[in-house]
């Protein structure tokens, strides 16, 4: 079995499918796909949820095999510049952050997120678990998944996709089931997240984050800050929508390096034009935070500055036409999404996100002035140094 970088969609043998017990009298599982040939047999694609079907047999990897690749992840990113991530692990995942917390060698700070669908006694007892005002390690928001991805034709679309006119993607629930579950956990006082790439999928997650705010009393909706992961393509519409909803775009300019030479094929020209739309949303008010989707992508923001300000390929590709320039952002407008934004959008914005008296103090030195290089020379800079509560935990070697 092979599974797709976004993790969206996976190809299996019929080896695989056989000790599964995947056959063509398998019916497709809610919110998934299993594809099939003609004749009605299996392909061997499983789309979305339908990958569940085998990653339930796959052995769970030890606490050493965790620790191994958190260790990893965590030293990959320091070494980029990333001095907090906002992770969706599992919660086995998070008993190693602390168990590294408690040892003193957890290097950078970490929020966890948990999962929108689990039961609220559940997630409930999770949050309970760690103290919320641990400045290294807490609980976050809860992430659902409203659909899938662009690169595996699952971004739940509102019209078929322009090069595959039977798919309209797949979304990953009912919206009077996504409404009722909202409410629910909102009223729980849980910050909720929607992975969102599609329009469809978008105007899913602002129905129920507004229904939401309908069935709560305003001073219950002060601090939930909804949020949509991705927000990669909108209806012209639903940026008045969003914007009155005061829902944050939560997006990651890097993936337009990975999507421009062919997701206007896939959207076609008028669905194209509000997609990665990071100056529309700033037009409408709309609160903007960006991070790196690592490890669908590098972890580096340096490489997201530089989409964020070009909407180019990589400096050296053959390819360089623009994708729709009206919607580059300045510099500053950029750092700003990946630093306060990004600390607002975790309800933290009053400890870090600025360099200021009172904030942590958690910065980087780079070996250049961002607000004074060029697109190209921005995509070349080097971090230096980490810092991290006022202590180094990354410099370069000819640095220390």
């Amino acid at each position: 079995m092979f599974s797709r970088v976004d993790d969206h969609i996976a190809v299996a043998n019929s080896a695989a499918l056989k000790a599964w017990g995947l056959t063509r009298a398998t019916p497709d599982p809610p919110g998934g796909k299993l594809d099939r040939d003609a004749s009605g047999e299996l392909t061997g694609i499983l789309r979305e949820t339908a990958k569940g079907m085998y990653e339930a047999k796959i052995p769970p990897p030890t606490t050493k095999l965790r620790r191994q690749a958190l260790e990893i992840a965590a030293a990959e990113a320091i070494r980029h510049g990333v001095t907090s991530v906002q992770d969706y692990s599992s919660w086995e995942d998070f008993r190693v952050y602390e168990q590294m917390e408690r040892e003193g060698k957890l290097p950078l700070r970490v929020s966890e997120w948990l999962t929108f669908s689990d039961p609220p006694a559940v997630l409930t007892r999770q949050r309970a678990a760690h103290r919320p005002d641990d400045v290294m390690l807490h609980t976050g928001m809860l992430k659902g998944f409203m659909d899938g991805s662009l690169g595996s034709h699952t971004a739940a679309l509102n019209a078929p996709y322009s090069d595959d006119p039977q798919n309209r993607g797949l979304a990953g629930y009912e919206q009077a089931r996504l409404d009722e579950m909202t409410i629910e956990r909102a009223r729980l006082g849980f910050q909720i997240g929607f992975h969102a790439i599609g329009d469809r999928a978008v105007s899913m997650a602002l129905h129920a984050f507004a229904a939401a705010q309908a069935a709560l009393p305003p001073a219950q909706r002060e601090g939930l800050r909804f949020r949509i992961e991705h927000d990669q393509v909108i209806a012209a519409p639903d940026l008045e929508r969003q914007a009155a909803l005061h829902v944050i775009a939560s997006m990651q300019p890097c993936h337009l390096l990975t999507d421009l030479r062919w997701v206007q094929e896939r959207l076609g020209p008028e669905r194209a034009r509000y997609s990665y739309a990071w100056k529309s949303m700033l037009d409408h008010g709309i609160p903007l935070a960006f991070g790196t989707d690592y490890p669908v992508e590098p972890v580096s923001p340096l490489r997201g500055l530089y989409a964020a300000v070009t909407r180019m390929e990589t400096p050296g590709s053959a390819h360089n036409a623009v994708y729709f320039p009206e919607e580059r952002l300045s510099i500053a407008q950029a750092i700003h999404a990946y630093t306060q934004g990004a600390a607002y959008a975790e309800g933290r914005e009053n400890i870090k996100g600025r360099l200021a008296p009172g904030q942590l103090a958690d910065f980087v030195v780079l070996d250049r002035d961002l607000l004074r290089a060029t697109p190209e020379e921005i995509f070349k800079t080097r971090v230096l140094r980490t810092v991290i509560g006022g202590r180094t935990v990354f410099a370069e070697s000819h640095e220390r």
